[in-house]
Formats: C-alpha cells, sequence, structure tokens
C-alpha cells in the first residue's frame, strides 16, 4: 500500500534447514530464469495482509472465520534506516509462521531505496549491498528461504515511493537486478516478485521497469476498489488487469495479488460485494497461474475496508461476499 507506516525493531534468528523432499511436495515452487515456471496450483491460494507483522495469531483466526487456511502472509521492513531493511523487526514471527506449516510463505515487502537516498546509484554503486546480504543472511538462518518471497521495490509505477520508476526505468531496473543478485547469492532459495500497482489514469509505460526474467519469478499487482471508473474501466486501463495478465503469460511468470480490497475513501466504491465477486471470478478466469492472492485486513494505509477483526464494520456486505466465495 502506498502509505503503509514503517516500524521499528529487530530480532536475530538460527535455526536448520527444511528437508528439500517437503518442500518440493509442499511449495508452489518457481524457477529461475526465462523458461518460466513450474505448474502453479489449481487454485490460487489465500494470503493476507494484518495489522501487527510481529504476530500471526490474526491470520490462525482469519482462516478460522473464513473456512480456509491463510497461506501467504504479507508483511513490510521499516524503512527509517538501512538496518531495518538488513534485521526486520518482525523475524521472530516469520521463524514462527513458517515452520508451524510447510505450505505457509512469508512474503516481504522490501524498499529499493530509503528516503534519505539520493537516487538509484546509491544501490547500483553497491554503497547498500551490505544491507541486502545481511538480510538475505538473516532469512537464511531461519532455515527456509524457500518459503520466503521478496516482493522488491513495490509499486514501482506510482509517484508514492522513493524507488518509483517513472522518471528512472532504467535505474530501477539496475537497482532491482544488483539486489537480486547480491540476495542470490548468500540464499539461492529466495523468489523475487515485481510488483506494479493498478492505475487507470497513468500514462507510464509500466512495462519499461521490468527488470528482467532472469531476476523475476513472480509478477504481481496491487488492486484496490477505487481511482476507476467500473470493473471494465480496471480490465481494460493501460496498467490494467487484462494488460497485466498478458505480460505475466508473455514472460511465463505466476500472478499473485499481494494487496487488494475495498475501498471507503472518497476515491472508493465503500461497501462493493460486487467488487468482490468480480475480483474472485478473475482470479478464478486465471487459474492454475494465479498463485496467491491476499486482501488489505487492515486500516493502515487508507482503504479502510476491514472484512474480519476488532477494526471490521465498514464494509459488512462486501466482508459477506468475501466469507461466501474464499470460504470452504
Amino acid at each position: 500500500m502506498r502509505s503503509k507506516p514503517a516500524a521499528t525493531g529487530r530480532p536475530r534468528l538460527k535455526h536448520a534447514l527444511l528437508a528439500l523432499a517437503v518442500l518440493a511436495t509442499a511449495l508452489p515452487a518457481v524457477t529461475h530464469g526465462a523458461s518460466g515456471t513450474t505448474a502453479s496450483p489449481a487454485v490460487a491460494a489465500i494470503g493476507l495482509h494484518a495489522e501487527g507483522d510481529m504476530y500471526t495469531a490474526q491470520y490462525d483466526s482469519f482462516s478460522a472465520w473464513l473456512g480456509n487456511p491463510v497461506l501467504y502472509r504479507i508483511v513490510f521492513t521499516a524503512r527509517g534506516k538501512w538496518q531495518d531493511v538488513a534485521d526486520p523487526y518482525y523475524l521472530v514471527a516469520t521463524q514462527r509462521w513458517i515452520n508451524s506449516d510447510p505450505r505457509h510463505v512469508e512474503v516481504m515487502s522490501v524498499p529499493l531505496l530509503l528516503p534519505s537516498d539520493h537516487g538509484f546509484a546509491t544501490v547500483t554503486s553497491g554503497k547498500v549491498d551490505h544491507a541486502f546480504a545481511s538480510l538475505a543472511t538473516n532469512i537464511k538462518a531461519i532455515g527456509r528461504p524457500e518459503q520466503v518471497i521478496i516482493r522488491l521495490g513495490w509499486e514501482h509505477n506510482g509517484k508514492w515511493y522513493p524507488w518509483n520508476a517513472l522518471k528512472d526505468p532504467e535505474g530501477y531496473k539496475a537497482a532491482y537486478r544488483r539486489v537480486v543478485n547480491v540476495m542470490r547469492k548468500v540464499a539461492p532459495g529466495l523468489r523475487f516478485d515485481w510488483t506494479t500497482d493498478f492505475q487507470s489514469h497513468s500514462s507510464f509505460d509500466w512495462q519499461s521497469a521490468y527488470p528482467g526474467d532472469d531476476v523475476v519469478d513472480i509478477m504481481s499487482m496491487d488492486v484496490y476498489d477505487e481511482y476507476h471508473k467500473g470493473w471494465d474501466d480496471m480490465l481494460d486501463a493501460r496498467t490494467g488487469l487484462q494488460s497485466f495478465r498478458a505480460f505475466a503469460k508473455a514472460h511465463g511468470k505466476p500472478e499473485a495479488y499481494p494487496e487488494w480490497g475495498c475501498s471507503t475513501r472518497s476515491e472508493g466504491y465503500g461497501d462493493n460485494p460486487e467488487f468482490i465477486e468480480r475480483f474472485h471470478g478473475w482470479i478464478e478466469s486465471g487459474a492454475p497461474n494465479v498463485l496467491y492472492q491476499a486482501y488489505w485486513n487492515t486500516h493502515l494505509g487508507g482503504p479502510n475496508a476491514v472484512i474480519y477483526g476488532d477494526q471490521s464494520g465498514h464494509v459488512p456486505l462486501a466482508a459477506k461476499k468475501y466469507r461466501e466465495l474464499f470460504g470452504k
């Protein structure tokens, strides 16, 4: 989400490796390189971002409410200093999450630049290689890098993050490529997600910032029910669902939707069960190439459209429709 606040904290961890045979059968693996991916599951897995990256109980309670397990947990590193990126404050919860079920996947949203940096040269010069290498080392210490996806430099086609590619897509691509190569040397099992943001109004060529098949394992799009003129607009916009799906297919990459949801902001459509139904249909129509979808179940970031938990109630009709369609 464009305004997800940073957090602080630290701990480091060390644990044993998971047997590769278990991972091979339990995880929807993705291969590196231009040849594409292995088969994805026929039904997209359920993901979620819920407030409190240091905790996992909220994912269990959401699973119980839904009647289907949440398998993908979307989290965000803090973005105040590079040490925040190198040693995420929630790694204890990451360890708990991936150890509790071999199907669990941690999707870490990791910045490509910090607000204090001055352009992509900060990354391409190697100045912050140590931060990304340390992040990979800390993930590897948990013992299961195959269960971690790095959502690097997400929403590159919006103006709200310092790593946006609007004025320098070549710089963005070079920085992205360097980080992937640095982290893979330390933890080869990590997967990398390239995330664009749905926009119906932008003239930016979002595809110009694609860093390459060899450094992207998953293509994803963040989609909120706002800033559009209806479902057809969401499908047909230049940075819309159909162009995204076609681009992922052309590059042999699985699709994912790490952030999606209703929006009660003035630019949104509020309690909109039709959007839930349409999006559910869109995900189903992409089988078996949609890896997972993750609802934005928190008020942090702005949409204010929580569908389950203490903060819910703004979109009861949408919540009911979500449970009906995505439940057991």
